[in-house]
């Protein structure tokens, strides 16, 4: 069947499945070649790599439904919020990974982020606003988006917490600017510059780390405005 011809329900079924085939092949690849190895990390691109193209063949329309806008209301709260945003790896990152992991992660975290917002911020909150509104979809996404991440991470409060916030903040970045290309290039940086870590000697507890990012987030709902809430960006 050809993919024009597709309805869809129909994709979206190819979507769930190939994204089930790709979370056991990652966890299988952690659980035998260990999270933190080269072979690990590369095994997970390639995945990463294949599973976004997929995504971009089935649901295009989709990721490319909003026309970006920057405009420069309130910039003042952007800058903020991004100063929280990128505080935290500085404050409480501790990856700990030698330079050459540390450079391997950087790379492949360009891979991680389209695979991502491809199917998070592109696909399931576009298609969740147009049901709900923009708030609720940020607001289930970021859910799902933190309950996908289970069994990737060590479990703990500030781990899903973080990730949970980090969410709002990508998805509020995606209302107010319609632009796919914004929250990849923002999700990229961001964990590559936590490759890196720590940047301070002695990195603060981790749970120190709420604080800031509450605040990032409340910037970027400020940025982000009541009226690209309600109504969302503009679409193509």
């Amino acid at each position: 069947m050809n993919v024009q011809d597709m309805s869809l329900k129909q994709r979206l079924l190819l979507i769930a499945a190939v994204e089930i085939l790709y979370m056991v092949g990652t966890r299988v690849a952690i659980h035998y070649l260990s999270a933190e190895s080269f072979a690990a990390e590369l095994s997970r691109t390639a995945l990463r790599i294949a599973t976004a193209l997929v995504y971009w063949q089935l649901m295009k329309p989709v990721i490319l439904s909003k026309t970006p806008a920057f405009d420069t209301a309130r910039v003042a709260p952007l800058i903020a919020g991004l100063l929280l945003f990128f505080s935290i790896p500085v404050l409480v990152g501790n990856y700990a990974l030698n330079t050459s992991l540390a450079s391997l992660f950087a790379v492949t975290s360009v891979a991680v982020a389209i695979k991502e917002e491809f199917l998070f911020r592109g696909i399931m909150q576009n298609l969740l606003q147009k049901r709900f509104g923009a708030m609720r979809a940020i607001l289930y996404t970021s859910i799902i988006f933190t309950a996908w991440h289970i069994g990737t991470w060590d479990p703990s409060v500030w781990t899903f917490g973080h990730i949970f916030l980090a969410s709002l903040i990508l998805g509020l970045v995606y209302v107010r600017t319609g632009s796919i290309v914004a929250v990849i290039a923002l999700h990229t940086l961001y964990d590559a510059v936590f490759s890196f870590t720590p940047l301070m000697g002695t990195p603060l507890d981790q749970n120190w780390g709420f604080a800031p990012l509450t605040l990032a987030v409340a910037a970027m709902y400020y940025w982000a405005q009541a009226d690209n809430l309600k109504n969302g960006a503009t679409s193509a």
